[in-house]
């Protein structure tokens, strides 16, 4: 009996054990999993800023909100600049901790929430000393003299000093613009993009006369998406449950345009992305449950009316067309197909969720209701509606897009345009296959609009290789950006009027972005993938390249 007592003693401990030993790894392996920050230490300056970013490891599917707070404001303030980024300014000289709050989904499917920290330190500000007068040394004097008995006859000469010489700063060469001009050598619209805070922003004089030189039209790179525009504090207030936007930063960008000239193109009305995430849950607050159905439907036809009627009525004509729904379709060839719709759809995000696939036909229903209500502001207003995506031109998502165009117009037409993401490469892809995308989808009555173009150029994409930018590397990107307005102005004499816009993103170089060239992909800056060290159709300093000079003459040949 005592031994096998002792037996079953040793059988509990060992499974005990075990236990123990399964739930530390499993401890360790969540551990593992979680979300890091791009840096637990920082030493910064007063008045410097920096970026810090949540980054999502391999064990995590999902990260579902990221809050961001400072232990010290008053030495160091922290902002969310995006759904994974903050910015950090530093204010005194001091200690602060900024810690992110993510909350996030293992790809096993649990949720986890978890603390992390970047202990910053601000330190004050150098102070530029001003150069002493160098001193003069005095001779030693001779052995004093008896004073003579009669004045001198005259005063003594005080000796000359001589009077330091400035040098005169050297005058800064003037920013010469290009003698050509992209919109007044294309058939259609020709656009970039403008920020408010990054290198291409209205605030850059040599940037704005480059652009209103350039372009026809502008897209704001984030000021009217939803994590811009929504006030979740004051949609939280508002006694109608409505959201409510503020539009202070968007109205500055929009007003640049008018004074200059220029269309703008909305960006972005419903994306699950773009959308701050409060607009989904109950009182806005996302410590509650999720909306339901009819909230939500009730949200994005507020949401809608509120963004397109505000735009028309401050500024008549401007804003003239909307992207509705942004990169919605799944090319992935495993993906199934949504039951209500028959699409293959993203299904990850929250208007999915609550909505299911319908939640497209929805968005594009209220923009039309707001394209409506804007026209009754203004009777001239005619505003289009886009729907966005990128690799346009794979079969595959080429095959879904145009049944999303079906599906969409059905019954009416509710989809005016097909914005076609341009993220190309040296190499990839064949100016042909996206001339041949574009005319399907042309084939069935939408016009078609090249909203996002940049041919990359940097060390982690300039060639199959990853050897970094080579002279054949440049030469390739000119070639590129020829083939590719190549094929655009084929289309357009093959389809006059259907091609709406080229839009230029990556308009400018980046060489200060070189430095996330050696980082890993994980926390690399946006700016770098996007704009690349290279990629532009200009220099850092604003001017042409071989590219533009390249576009300008397919332009020219076009005519």
């Amino acid at each position: 009996m005592r031994k096998s007592k002792l037996v079953s003693y040793a059988l509990v401990l060992a499974m005990t054990a075990s236990s123990l030993v399964g739930f530390t790894a499993n401890a360790d392996a969540a551990k593992k999993a979680a979300p890091k920050l791009s840096a637990k230490t920082k030493s910064v300056s007063v008045g410097g800023k920096f970026t810090v970013k949540v980054k999502k490891t391999t064990g995590v599917k999902k990260i579902a909100k990221v809050t961001w707070k400072s232990s010290a404001k008053k030495v160091a303030a922290v902002k969310k600049s995006g759904a994974l980024k903050a910015k950090v300014t530093a204010k005194k000289a001091g200690k602060a901790k900024i810690t992110a709050k993510v909350k996030y989904t293992l790809k096993s499917g649990k949720s986890l929430s978890k603390k992390l920290k970047c202990a910053v330190t601000v330190t004050a500000a150098a102070t530029t000393v001003s150069p002493t007068a160098p001193v003069t040394s005095v001779a030693p004097t001779a052995a004093p003299t008896v004073a003579p008995t009669t004045a001198p006859s005259s005063a003594p000469t005080a000796e000359a000093t001589a009077t330091p010489v400035r040098t005169a700063k050297p005058t800064p060469t003037p920013y010469v613009l290009p003698e050509e001009s992209l919109k007044e050598n294309a058939d259609f619209n020709v656009g970039t993009v403008i920020s408010y805070d990054k290198k291409n922003s209205i605030f850059d004089k040599n940037f704005t006369k480059l652009a209103a030189q350039q372009f026809d039209i502008v897209t704001c790179e984030n000021e009217m998406k939803g994590y811009s525009l929504l006030d979740t504090s004051a949609s939280q207030a508002a006694e109608d449950g409505m959201p409510v936007c503020q539009f202070e930063r968007a109205d500055e960008m929009v007003q640049w345009a008018k004074d200059n000239g220029l269309k703008v193109r909305g960006h972005v009305l419903i994306w699950e992305q773009s959308m701050s995430d409060s607009f989904f849950y109950v009182g806005y607050d996302t410590d509650k449950e999720l909306v339901d159905a009819e909230t939500l439907k009730a949200r994005m036809q507020s949401y809608c009316k509120q963004v397109v009627t505000h735009f028309e009525e401050k500024f008549p004509g401007t804003v003239i067309c909307w992207d509705v729904v942004n990169e919605a379709i799944n090319a992935d060839e495993k993906a199934e197909k949504d039951p209500t719709t028959g699409l293959y759809l993203n299904n990850t995000g929250k208007f999915y969720q609550i909505l299911g696939g319908e939640y497209i036909k929805y968005a594009f229903q209220y923009a039309k209701e707001a394209v409506a209500a804007a026209k009754a502001i203004n009777p001239d207003s005619d505003i289009s509606l886009y729907y966005n995506d990128f690799n346009t031109f794979e079969g595959v998502k080429t095959d879904r897009i145009l049944a999303l165009i079906d599906y969409l117009n059905k019954d009416e037409k509710l989809l005016d345009c097909m914005g076609m993401e341009g993220y190309v490469l040296t190499y990839w892809p064949n100016a042909k296959d996206v001339q041949n995308a574009m005319t399907k989808f042309a084939n069935k009555n939408v016009k078609v609009g090249i909203n996002e173009l940049t041919v990359r150029l940097n060390k982690a994409c300039a060639s199959k290789s990853e050897d970094g930018v080579t002279d054949a590397d440049i030469t390739a990107h000119a070639t590129k950006y020829e083939d590719m307005f190549k094929a655009y102005t084929a289309f357009n004499k093959a389809k006059p009027g259907v091609l709406t816009n080229v839009s230029i993103w990556g308009l400018i170089d980046r060489p200060d972005l070189v430095n996330e060239a050696d980082k890993a992909d994980d926390v690399r800056d946006y700016d770098y993938d996007v704009y690349g060290t290279n990629s532009g159709l200009f220099s850092d300093d604003y001017r042409e390249k071989d590219a533009f000079n390249k576009v300008i003459q397919v332009l020219k040949d076009a005519k």
